[in-house]
């Protein structure tokens, strides 16, 4: 009995800390991504390859999800006034 309940707790507590991937179609702020799972190596990865070399521009970028198995994301733009959530299932943006 002991074993299927300490199961039965793993299970709950697994499925608990399971991160969102985002969702395809969709742009999203580091911030964002960092909110829904563990994004910070596809966002270094992302800037890199996008040739983004300053720090702060993880901070004020927008990424476009293409979605996938991994939720992959590419360097969409930098936003030189900061990035906006545009709030659950809608696109975020660069801010006026």
């Amino acid at each position: 009995m002991k074993t299927f309940t300490i199961a039965a707790a793993l299970a709950v507590l697994s499925t608990s800390v399971v991160a969102d991937n985002c969702i395809g179609g969709l742009s999203y702020c580091s911030s964002s991504l960092l909110k829904k799972g563990n994004y910070a190596a596809q966002i270094n990865q992302a800037l890199i390859l996008a040739h983004q070399t300053n720090p702060e521009d993880a901070d004020k970028a927008l990424f476009f999800c293409e979605g996938g198995s991994n939720g992959n994301i590419v360097f969409t733009t930098p936003c030189a006034h900061g990035c906006l959530d545009g709030g659950a299932g809608n696109t975020d943006y660069c801010a006026a």
